[in-house]
């Protein structure tokens, strides 16, 4: 099968370096309101340019606004922990199936983390922020790179767009709630299966198989 996972609120703990980057991106450059933990609880595409659209960052700012945010985390080292299990977790399933992570965050910065934590070999494509296309397309790019139907696919993810998008690419939608987003926010989305544990997503995607 092809795991496309999402990176933030999946596979490592970054909420409250995020949240305090936006906040600080605000106070910086006076663009939109700052953030609170509500609006990434509701937001229905969380990515830098919805929040900072959601925040109220005018359009032609937008991409100055995530630059800032982008170069806040960088200049204080992002070093999120991966959440417990996780290692284990891509160790297990890249053994039997191809794992790619689809993000609205930075190429370099996920293959740090990968890194840090053992696990870099584990992942055959990082398909981030830079890469042209929605989620949707890129997971789109991924089942064609890797010759899989949709069928034999899944898209792991944290958040209504993580479903949203994992659906218009026709695969299977797995929402974990360990993320940004509560069970019951994922569950306005239907994804195929909610999980909440990394256990519960193993035996999921081995069963899956």
């Amino acid at each position: 099968m092809l795991l496309n996972f999402d990176y933030d609120g999946v596979l490592v703990d970054s909420f409250d370096q995020l949240l305090s980057a936006f906040q600080r991106t605000a106070a910086d450059t006076g663009l939109g309101r700052p953030p609170t933990r509500a609006d990434f609880e509701t937001i229905e595409d969380l990515n830098a340019a919805g929040l900072a659209t959601l925040l109220g960052v005018p359009e032609p700012d937008i991409d100055r606004y995530t630059q800032r945010t982008h170069a806040l985390l960088e200049a204080e080292g992002y070093e999120p922990a991966m959440f417990p299990g996780i290692p284990d977790l891509l160790s297990t399933l890249s053994g039997r199936h191809t794992i790619v992570i689809v993000t609205s965050n930075y190429e370099h910065l996920v293959r740090q983390g990968l890194a840090r934590n053992g696990v870099a070999e584990c992942v055959s494509l990082v398909l981030d922020a830079r890469q042209p296309g929605t989620k949707s397309e890129k997971i789109g790019h991924a089942l064609k790179r890797f010759h899989v139907p949709p069928r034999e696919a899944f898209m792991i993810g944290d958040t209504r767009g993580d479903i949203r998008h994992g659906k218009a690419a026709g695969v299977r939608t797995a929402g974990v709630t360990w993320g940004y987003q509560s069970r019951t926010t994922l569950a306005k989305e239907a994804p195929d299966y909610i999980v909440d544990s990394p256990d519960e997503l193993l035996e999921l995607l081995c069963e899956g198989a």
